[in-house]
């Protein structure tokens, strides 16, 4: 059981994280659409060539292999082209490699190739994996095990694998990181007026300096644009940044009103009742004579403001509302 469907309605972070949290085993497949006339809309020149259709491989919720051809030669051809073995000496080691058993670690194990060429081959393939979160449109498919481990399914490509894995969330936080074109994800990042909170005590893997530093700021209160002006960063770097923490699930985005201070004061309490508004009316139109004294209109807000179902007689949310809309046009100007 599996499921399928477009990366324009469920994002390439998205299914990667559900992977990881589920601890899923099976094989992703992913088939990027790309505008031939829009080049620069995929990064660079090699991530172009990095999107054909890709099979990515997780062994409960970590990537394992990653294979773009039905040959399964990848692996081979990386270590040829690094001049590393003959084509004849690694064909003749992969006819030598045990049954379900990683080709990378047999050959760390033969010693035949260090540990840290092993951990090269496998970081080339995850730039491929990198290339498809530029991919503007296309689709994806993803079938779970029965098994529910990729030794047991003869379809898994051993001659692929380096042996080495990845938790499939880190594999989406490096991937945001070295992305270029956020068009994809712009509608996605967290509001600047809001503010982030915490849902893990404990990361498991390597954040970067900004990352860590919003991670640590995270309360449920300080906004993001707050945050900016403490660490001096511009805004947009810190809504990317605080896109990948959600994208992994380290935090989530708490939506919270606009700040008061510097708003006019009639602003911020509840429109007065319609019989209010009907005594300060005919006050008004009486003879000054016939007034025996002022009539004050006394607002108190109401402390149940925010849990009435019926707001239609407050316009404060209403100009919330317009006031956040106006302020990011004019950002985005």
């Amino acid at each position: 059981m599996g499921m399928s469907g477009s990366l324009e309605t469920f994002s390439l972070p998205e299914l990667f994280r559900l992977i990881d949290l589920s601890a899923k085993t099976g094989r992703l497949t992913v088939q990027p659409l790309v505008d031939e006339n829009a080049p620069r809309a995929i990064g660079s020149a090699a991530a172009r060539r990095a999107i054909a259709l890709c099979y990515i491989w997780f062994e409960k919720g970590r990537l394992v292999a990653i294979t773009d051809d039905a040959n399964r030669q990848q692996l081979i051809n990386l270590i040829e082209n690094r001049g590393w073995l003959s084509r004849r000496v690694i064909e003749k080691l992969a006819d030598l490699c045990p049954a379900e058993y990683p080709f990378g670690l047999y050959l760390k194990t033969m010693g035949v190739l260090k540990a840290e060429q092993v951990q090269l081959l496998f970081q080339m393939n995850l730039h491929q994996v990198y290339a498809l979160f530029e991919v503007t449109s296309g689709w994806f498919m993803f079938e779970v095990l029965s098994s529910g481990k990729t030794a047991n399914n003869p379809a898994t490509p051993w001659l692929e694998m380096t042996g080495n894995s990845m938790k499939a969330t880190e594999v989406a936080l490096f991937a945001l990181r070295l992305l270029r074109n956020w068009n994809n994800f712009f509608d996605k990042l967290p509001d600047y007026s809001s503010a982030l909170r915490p849902i893990v005590r404990q990361i498991p893997f390597r954040l970067d300096t900004q990352e860590l530093e919003i991670w640590q700021l995270a309360d449920e209160i300080t906004s993001l644009e707050e945050i900016a002006f403490k660490l001096k960063r511009p805004l947009d770097s810190i809504q990317k940044a605080a896109f990948r923490l959600i994208a992994i699930g380290v935090v989530e985005e708490v939506f919270q009103d606009l700040p008061t201070n510097g708003m006019p004061a009639q602003f911020l309490q509840p429109e007065p009742s319609t019989r209010a508004v009907a005594i300060a009316q005919q006050t008004a139109t009486k003879p000054m004579a016939d007034r025996e004294k002022p009539v004050t209109i006394s607002v108190t807000p109401n402390s149940d403001f925010d849990k009435s179902p019926d707001t239609s007689s407050y316009p404060f949310k209403n100009l919330v509302s317009f006031l956040r809309n106006k302020w990011r046009s004019r950002i985005q100007e």
